[in-house]
């Protein structure tokens, strides 16, 4: 439980800091703190390009080992990097030793995995974005060793989410569009993110509010809808950015 609240902590204090960043800078100074809370050396948010596309105009912010990164761009391994070609599968969040081990990687694939270990990132945890529109993005974090318990995990999900989010608010005019489907969020949806973000299973929240669990997967469904996520850790993070929960 001590480690549940400290993940908490950790993940309320980076959103409270991100939330008054005025800037690019800012939100990669309050990430790099929560990165080093959570025992991660280095990090970076990029889009994930088309396979004809390089990556360079994809990268949003890094805060890798910069030899790393121009070797990274200069070579063009978004292709054959499989931390990538995972997060282009699969929306679920993962510790690459985890992820990969069954995983058969090619000769490439290897190698890019090898020489990453050359700069400290022996391990890694990556959180995929993917948004109902098809774009796909990616928050990785590259470490000597990764020993996430299930609450640390999740906190630096939703701390991935938050801080994707708000980099893309600076970069685009607002959105007034999702500003108006947040307005359109119901008294009960919010309830029911607002159990989610407690970390409540549907079953849970529905005898909490006294619906059955059905009534608590529609209006999930309903909030993600209006919210453009695709799962219950996107939703949690846009709630809280677009201030429908605190």
């Amino acid at each position: 439980m001590v480690g549940r609240q400290v993940a908490a902590n950790a993940m309320f204090d980076f959103i409270s800091e991100c939330a008054n960043a005025s800037n690019k800078a800012a939100v990669l100074s309050s990430l790099g703190r929560a990165a080093d809370a959570f025992g991660m050396d280095c990090y970076a948010i990029s889009g994930i390009p088309l396979p004809n596309e390089r990556i360079d105009p994809y990268f949003m912010l890094s805060a890798w080992p910069e030899e790393w990164f121009e070797r990274y761009v200069n070579e063009n391994y978004v292709h054959v990097d499989p931390v990538i070609h995972r997060t282009r599968m699969s929306d679920e969040a993962f510790v690459w030793s985890e992820a990969l081990a069954t995983e058969p990687l090619s000769r490439t694939a290897r190698k890019v995995m090898n020489e990453a270990t050359e700069f400290g990132m022996m391990d890694g945890y990556s959180v995929p974005l993917h948004s109902v529109g098809g774009f796909q993005a990616i928050v990785t974090f590259g470490a000597r060793k990764v020993d996430l318990s299930d609450a640390q995990r999740g906190a630096l999900q939703i701390i991935s989410i938050y801080a994707h989010n708000k980099l893309r608010a600076f970069m685009a005019e607002p959105d007034t569009r999702r500003m108006a489907a947040a307005l359109k969020v119901t008294p009960r949806e919010r309830e029911v993110i607002m159990w989610c973000a407690a970390g409540k299973t549907n079953w849970e929240i529905g005898q909490i509010l006294g619906i059955s669990e059905k009534t608590v997967q529609h209006e999930v469904a309903s909030a993600s809808r209006r919210l453009n996520s695709v799962n219950r850790a996107q939703l949690i993070a846009e709630a809280i950015r677009l201030g429908i929960i605190r």
